[in-house]
């Protein structure tokens, strides 16, 4: 039996002995009497109090009634309010650990052990599956593939190939073997894969690319509804990678100009759509000696169709394009087919407004731009260079002279270079044939020639001149000198001029636009460097185009990653959010106890700090559970 029970706090010092440093703490206490006399217990820990000890007895009172269920007068104090729900949640958050404690002890299998028989096997990378798996269900792809009758086992088969792109890009080869012995993607999959053959990542791959169209417009109405944006503004856009091997009985396999400086390998040809977000729209495969203006008109006939498609709402996209595809010829045809643009064209149109450009600093906006902007590099930059922009009203649309500055140092390092070369090689050319080493017309003008081609930009402003015998039969000397367009051709250094189809935007908000084709390449540069596209090792046509597909299939992934990171302020890109992840790993721990019975324990590693926070941004959670079998006996 208890009597006479009063509440009121205490304070205790505490010393560490190894620093001396003193910590102090209050506890709220219940002293009571029994038949043996007073006693006192602990009720509650309150941690380290700020109010005045005059104020105690009030938040001992007040504390006594929240535990008894109610709210007493004392809490009208708004100072004696805050710190009883300031102790209540400390209070709570110390019962919920203590709880959590007792249930893990009750739920705990408790054995002796031998501690020198603990050792870990079947180390997997789990972290970057992770991810890959979170956002492949996000984007609903097993729904996806479900509609096109893909079967719960092709769906985890494309699964573990997609991601495996994602996440360990390889041949297809050493892709089964590293979803067999490097990943733990396989236990993220709801059927079992741990038997499949190598012939079914083939077959996947064709059965992916059958369905191809499907899979494309599904996934982008997908990623609109999960990041929604305007979607009004396409960039197209080609590049090409190279075979490893002679791909003779490829019919993808041509010969051409490589864009890798790979010009001595068959190359095959990647079309791509993007939004100015960076998502796919569609891609087109073409052989590796597809002519890059040729494409727009299969890319605008499937755009047509695209455009009464719910996606665009019935409006036709702006199409952003470069000067490569931008011929004469296709720049009639975007406006024939009615479609807005922002373009550079392929011929020299700065040409026209020498003046105007010779006159830019002074009479045109200055606006600026991070340095990924101005040369087309990677966005992360934060060094920021000047565009000086002018808008120019023509026939249905207008035009946009531009001088970057960061372009105009570019150009201006490599014709300096690629001038001194030239006049160097004229200069030896000149003393040998005054040293009587060379000297008939012809050679010497065969001479010229080469260095000509060799040069071509800087070779146009120069005039060769030879000084002949009395014959005319051989060359006593050489001279060069400048043309007036060296002049001209220093005044446009950095200088563009975009069109555009748009009369009503401003100078800079075209500038702006055309500047998003930073997204393609950036897309490009992804697919062939964190996404597989390169080296194609596969010898048939279809399963080419299954490799390829496969990437891009990929990049939906990956660029959905990057998105919705850069959506909460972090422009870490995928192949640091991998390299990071890759320390998070699962594993089999083996132990042996007491009996002698041998213990597999298949955990996943507990995430580190930059794992939590990449997780907790991403949204991702790992599904996967503790496993604990007893395998065998110790002999």
């Amino acid at each position: 039996m208890r009597y006479n029970q009063i509440m009121y706090i205490r304070e205790t010092i505490t010393q560490n002995k190894g620093t001396n440093k003193k910590y102090m703490k209050h506890v709220l206490v219940e002293s009571y009497r029994t038949e043996k006399g007073p006693r006192q217990r602990v009720v509650m820990q309150l941690g380290t109090l700020t109010l005045p000890k005059s104020e105690w007895k009030k938040l001992a009172a007040a504390l006594e009634g929240r535990l008894a269920g109610q709210i007493t007068l004392f809490e009208d104090e708004s100072q004696i309010a805050e710190a009883t729900e300031q102790v209540m949640t400390h209070f709570s958050f110390t019962q919920q650990k203590t709880h959590a404690k007792k249930e893990r002890q009750e739920k705990g299998t408790f054995v002796p052990v031998d501690l020198e028989s603990i050792t870990t096997a079947q180390s997997r990378s789990l972290g970057p599956e992770l991810v890959g798996h979170a956002f492949w269900e996000k984007l609903e792809f097993n729904h996806l593939l479900s509609a096109c009758d893909f079967t719960p086992t092709q769906q985890a088969l494309a699964e573990a190939v997609i991601v495996g792109r994602l996440v360990a890009p390889s041949s297809d080869l050493a892709s089964w073997r590293w979803l067999r012995e490097r990943t733990a993607l396989i236990e993220l999959l709801p059927v079992n894969l741990e038997s499949i053959g190598k012939d079914a990542i083939y077959e996947i791959a064709d059965q992916l690319l059958a369905n191809k169209k499907e899979i494309e417009h599904v996934l982008r109405d997908k990623e609109v509804s999960l990041f929604p944006r305007q979607n009004q503004v396409f960039l197209f856009d080609l590049t090409n990678t190279y075979f490893e091997g002679s791909a003779l009985n490829n019919e993808l396999a041509m010969r051409g100009k490589s864009k890798e400086k790979r010009s001595d390998c068959p190359l095959v040809t990647l079309a791509l759509v993007v939004d100015d977000a960076g998502f796919p729209i569609f891609s087109q495969i073409y052989g590796g000696n597809q002519s890059e203006p040729e494409t727009l008109t299969d890319i605008l006939e499937q755009l047509t169709i695209e455009s009464s498609h719910t996606l665009l709402k019935g409006q036709r996209p702006m199409i952003v394009m470069d000067r490569g595809i931008a011929t004469k010829d296709n720049l009639l045809l975007i406006k024939e087919m009615d479609y807005p643009y922002i373009v550079i064209e392929r011929r020299a149109v700065e040409k026209e407004y020498v003046q105007e450009f010779q006159e830019a600093r002074e009479t045109f906006e200055k606006i600026s731009s991070s340095k990924g902007e101005t040369q087309g590099l990677s966005s992360g930059s934060t060094v920021t260079e000047s565009v000086f922009v002018k808008k120019i009203s023509i026939e249905k649309g207008s035009r946009i002279l531009c001088l970057s500055e960061g372009r105009e140092k570019k150009e201006i390092a490599m014709d300096t270079l690629k001038e001194t070369r030239f006049l160097n090689d004229l200069d030896r050319l000149k003393s040998s044939v005054e040293k009587g080493n060379v000297q008939l017309v012809e050679k010497v003008g065969e001479r010229v020639g080469r260095l000509r081609e060799r040069y071509p930009s800087i070779a146009r402003h120069y005039t060769v001149s030879f000084e002949l015998d009395e014959k005319e039969e051989k060359v006593k000397t050489i001279t060069f000198d400048k043309k007036p367009t060296r002049t001209e051709r220093a005044i446009l250094t950095g200088c563009y001029v975009i069109e555009t189809s748009e009369g009503e935007l401003s100078a800079e908000e075209v500038w702006r636009l055309y500047t998003t084709l930073t997204k393609i390449e950036a897309a490009f540069r992804s697919l062939k460097t964190d996404l597989g596209v390169r080296p194609v090792y596969h010898q048939l046509a279809e399963r080419t185009r299954g490799h390829l597909f496969i990437s891009v299939l990929a990049y939906h992934l990956l660029i959905s990653i990057e998105y919705q990171l850069k959506g909460k302020g972090d422009h870490r890109n995928w192949s640091t959010i991998k390299d990071q992840l890759s320390t998070h790993q699962r594993t089999t721990v083996i132990v042996t106890d007491q009996k002698d019975q041998i213990h597999h324990i298949r955990v996943s590693g507990t995430p580190e700090k930059n794992h939590n926070e990449i997780y907790k941004l991403l949204g991702v959670k790992d599904p996967l559970k503790r496993k604990h079998e007893i395998v065998g006996q110790r002999l």
